[in-house]
């Protein structure tokens, strides 16, 4: 663990004698017996040096050269060469105060810049105190213009590692901006998603209701059948992480959809031939399974009040059927592999993909296709609200928008290879499997995207009910490292 010491001397101006600062006048003052150091009057950003010429602000600092920070009742800011800044408001102490800067370049896990021992830890003020927080951390692919990393200042009680998000989080490119009344220990980091399910092979799509989060995976390698087709829909109780199989071994299952009796998805297929395809659903209650259709290579579900809505990647249609079964009827033709959809109380939305690399919309209750984009690059995710569509891109890595009636698409969010997507009000939601494999907020107001996680193993589908956090799964680089996460912000 490396740590770089501050001690450096702050006056305010009115308050402290120039005597008092060591130095010769208010513009310079040094602690340690130079007068090297600069500073501007009634206590702005001080920078020091020791005697042997050494920096004695920033990370040139070394441990033991015994500078201090002090403050009165008038306030004062110091600023290191590393960025980090310590404002002290008039008021927030009643005398003369030292303080002292400790840096720790090993911080813990979700860091994303070092942490800042401040002391005497424990030591409160009558008024908060305001902290700039450098981030430092590298990614693996630069940010957008309006992007930023979802980070907060952490800071945990004395003798406690028990580290807890600061409210006030004003972030920027390079810094978070934090408030404490404290002195303590502080990081800027990321707040850390909860596993709710851990070691699946290639966990992917995600239902939710108001006391379950649903997902279809391949299962862990203690149920293996020693069929890779195999897999399981699990639920798992929101707040715990303790999944259980609602369903015996199925090939394949996929795409589900959930409404307040029964979950429905999509099984087997996957373009083998000797797995026949199907929609299936099973009673949350008594457990029983039921199959509602057989039909082509099923890849998706959605559903209503009265109808469901499936995509077929074999035949590459779109079809509806009553919930509780019957004939299918082809909605849509030509649709490509929609292995995502949307809707609203009228239409129906879907990407064609690779297929197609186009964004349709149709009738719910049938009618012509409408063409929303053309020529897109591997469309994926798609999401839907009053005005536009959302859809991501795997190929080119973009997220766009384009209004429902028709017009020139605007791009919302440029990543590597755009995955899933999720609405919430005015925040969108989406998933990058590359790049920084990150999941993604995107402020639709203020155009505005956040990080909230990177460095995932490969996130595909998200899911943003209403009410509740965000969830995620996470393919997994290699077989059995699949996961499903929950990040909920404070």
């Amino acid at each position: 663990m490396t740590r770089t010491l501050f001690m450096v001397l702050a006056c305010a101006a009115a308050a402290l004698s120039s005597a008092s600062c060591g130095g010769t006048d208010k513009g310079n003052r040094s602690t340690s017996g130079s007068d090297t150091g600069s500073g501007d009057a009634g206590g702005g950003d001080v920078n020091g040096s020791d005697a042997s010429g050494g920096a004695t602000s920033g990370t040139g600092a070394q441990p033991g050269s015994g500078q201090q920070f002090s403050v009165d009742a008038q306030g004062a800011t110091f600023t290191a060469e590393d960025g980090f800044t310590i404002d002290v408001p008039p008021g927030a102490v009643s005398e003369d105060t030292v303080i002292t800067i400790e840096r720790v370049d090993e911080a813990p896990e979700g860091a994303v810049g070092p942490m800042y021992v401040l002391g005497p830890e424990g030591l409160t003020f009558g008024r908060p105190i305001t902290l700039t927080l450098p981030i430092t951390v590298e990614l693996k692919a630069e940010l957008g213009d309006n992007t930023v990393l979802g980070a907060y200042g952490f800071t945990a009680q004395e003798g406690s590692d028990d580290f807890a998000p600061l409210a006030r989080h004003d972030v920027s490119r390079d810094s978070v901006v934090t408030e404490t009344d404290r002195l303590s220990r502080i990081y800027p980091g990321m707040i850390l998603p909860t596993p709710m399910a851990s070691q699946h092979r290639y966990p992917s799509a995600l239902a939710a209701d108001e006391s379950f989060l649903y997902f279809a995976s391949g299962g862990t390698e203690d149920v293996a059948t020693g069929d890779n087709n195999d897999g399981f829909i699990y639920r798992v109780r929101l707040g715990t992480a303790e999944p259980e199989a609602m369903i015996p071994a199925d090939p394949d299952p996929k795409a589900l959809w959930v409404d307040g009796s029964h979950v429905y998805w999509a099984s087997g297929g996957d373009d083998d031939p000797v797995i026949p395809s199907a929609l299936r659903r099973v009673d949350k209650a008594s457990l029983e399974v039921e199959t509602l259709a057989q039909i082509g290579y099923v890849v998706s579900v959605i559903g209503d009040a009265s109808a469901l809505y499936f995509g077929d990647g074999d035949g590459e249609n779109i079809y509806t059927m009553p919930l509780d079964g019957g004939e299918p009827v082809v909605l849509a033709s030509d649709a490509g592999r929609p292995a995502y959809l949307a809707q609203d109380a009228e239409n129906l939305y879907w990407t064609g993909g690779a297929a197609t690399n186009k964004v349709y919309k149709v009738a719910k209750s049938g009618g012509e296709v409408t063409v929303i984009a053309d020529d897109e690059a591997e469309p994926a995710g798609i999401a839907v609200d009053a005005e536009f569509v959302y859809w991501a891109n795997a190929g080119d890595g973009g997220v766009f928008k384009a209004p429902i009636a028709g017009g020139q698409k605007t791009l919302v969010h440029q990543g590597s290879s755009m995955s899933g997507l999720a609405l919430r009000g005015s925040t969108l939601f989406s998933t990058d499997t590359r790049g920084n494999r990150s999941v993604n907020a995107h402020d639709l107001e203020s155009n505005r995207t956040v990080l909230l996680a990177f460095g995932q193993p490969v996130p595909w589908r998200v899911l943003a009910p209403e009410g509740q956090g965000v969830f995620w799964s996470n393919a997994g680089d290699y077989r059995y490292q699949g996961q499903v996460a929950s990040y909920h912000a404070p």
